[in-house]
């Protein structure tokens, strides 16, 4: 073999130590961020694993590159920490998944226990076999370190796949698979390097630097995919148990108001007293504000929960169908509706969100109207261009202010105190165009009106 050759060997060495060295610094920081992100004890436990391989890593392939001298200081020291680091690096993946199935702290005392026993083992295996002949020094020393490693990412992988806590999903699937493919590597190269040491020489493609980064490469995106899996299934099954939670409580809550309503209802009339009355509407108002709350949370959630369903939807049936559902509210008789139908007035979304939006929509235009005006209307207009559909609903009401524009669609926000809205009727239509992934725009004047244009694309 020429210079030349032993330079390019070396120069392969390198970018491939590199590399690892590299990969395990980045995956430590990621599985950083998410521990501190989601507070997850398992995930600083599993940072603390890629530090332990780039360490590995680093101290192996100075010793490799470099060729430093057998029986050197340097080379025993650099040996050591390179089989510590092994150690640690399976040592702490097994605590992390420990500490995810159990969902509590590894023991310290344990841990240290571990910990001072692999640093005897270490040391050990490395200064009392370093005089030893090739085969029995390569069995201690880098023998050790394959077999532990096998051994630990192959039960991290059977832990991972059998244990009923964690979701069957493409990442845990991932993982699993990369664990157990780099223990069977581990100890396929053990084998490999054991039979060639005993004479037997076998030969076998030059590809361990490239398999170990690819598999390593897997297993830090496996880990982060199936964290993101499972932390997503517990976010669904908490969801479910809120809106489960909040329709309970929301039936509970609205039993009691109807019976309080029919009280007031009966008080109005049976009392005498002018200001008994009073106190009697006061609660009333009081009651209905509470009961119109807890009706758009409830529709809130709704709109949420409902699969979106892409249908032909005809707006001229939509709007009587809002109408009648609005027209009993407060001053809906007086204003009058400017809608003029057209067979081609069709287009394809969702009929339950599209239906939240004109109910808010036409609801809000009724509720913050100016029937002092001579002629207080509400339009409704529709136009397409191509697949690209907009409906407009413009009043000549209230207004908005300019400040308070940009502030319309939050949650809970009113524009004005002297009406019984709740501040989520335009939220909800926001969330409901989100859904059917529609565009509204807003522009008001005080005073003088507002005009909500809706955007829909391939309706």
């Amino acid at each position: 073999m020429d210079l030349s050759d032993i330079s390019a060997g070396a120069a392969r060495l390198i970018y491939i130590y590199l590399s690892e060295i590299i990969l395990g610094l980045i995956f430590y920081f990621i599985f950083r961020h998410f521990g501190n992100l989601y507070r997850r004890l398992f995930l600083h436990t599993w940072s603390y694993s890629w530090i332990a391989f780039a360490l590995y890593m680093a101290s192996s392939g100075i010793v490799m590159v470099f060729l430093i001298e057998e029986r050197s200081l340097q080379r025993t020291v650099l040996s050591i920490i390179a089989q510590l680091c092994c150690f640690l690096q399976i040592i702490f993946i097994l605590r992390g998944t420990y500490e995810l199935i159990y969902d509590k702290a590894f023991s310290r005392r344990r841990f240290s226990l571990i910990l001072l026993l692999s640093i005897i083992i270490a040391f050990v295996s490395i200064i009392a076999f370093s005089s030893s002949g090739v085969f029995f020094h390569y069995l201690i020393s880098s023998g050790s370190r394959a077999i532990i490693t096998g051994i630990g990412f192959l039960v991290a992988g059977i832990v991972v796949w059998t244990n009923k806590k964690f979701s069957k999903g493409f990442g845990q699937q991932l993982l699993t698979s990369s664990l157990i493919i780099f223990s069977v590597y581990q100890l396929y190269y053990f084998t490999i390097k054991l039979l060639n040491l005993l004479g037997t020489q076998v030969d076998v493609l030059d590809l361990f630097g490239a398999v170990d980064l690819l598999l390593i490469s897997l297993m830090g995106m496996s880990m982060v995919m199936w964290f993101l899996e499972d932390e997503r299934q517990k976010l669904n099954e908490e969801n479910k148990e809120l809106d489960s939670f909040l329709s309970s409580t929301s039936h509970d809550l609205r039993t009691p108001i109807a019976s309080i309503l029919g009280l007031t209802y009966l008080g109005r009339i049976e009392l005498q007293e002018e200001k008994a009355r009073t106190f009697m509407n006061i609660i009333e108002e009081r009651i209905k504000k509470l009961d119109l709350i807890i009706s758009d949370i409830l529709n809130l959630s709704r709109s949420k929960k409902i699969d979106v369903k892409i249908e032909d939807l005809d707006l001229r049936e939509l709007i009587e169908e809002t109408t009648a559902d609005i027209k009993f509210n407060k001053g809906a008789s007086s204003i009058f509706l400017d809608y003029q139908p057209h067979p081609s007035h069709t287009f394809k979304s969702d009929y339950n969100q599209i239906k939240i939006i004109l109910n808010n929509l036409l609801t809000n235009a009724v509720k913050y109207h100016n029937l002092d005006q001579e002629r207080p209307f509400i339009s409704v207009t529709f136009k397409r261009n191509r697949q690209v559909v907009e409906i407009c609903v413009e009043d000549n009401g209230r207004g908005i202010s300019k400040e308070n524009v940009p502030k319309i669609f939050d949650m809970f926000f009113r524009a004005a105190e002297d009406t019984e809205g709740t501040g989520l009727g335009l939220y909800i239509v926001k969330e409901a165009l989100n859904k059917i992934k529609g565009i509204i725009f807003v522009d008001s004047e005080l005073g003088k009106g507002s005009k909500f244009r809706i955007v829909l694309e391939n309706a």
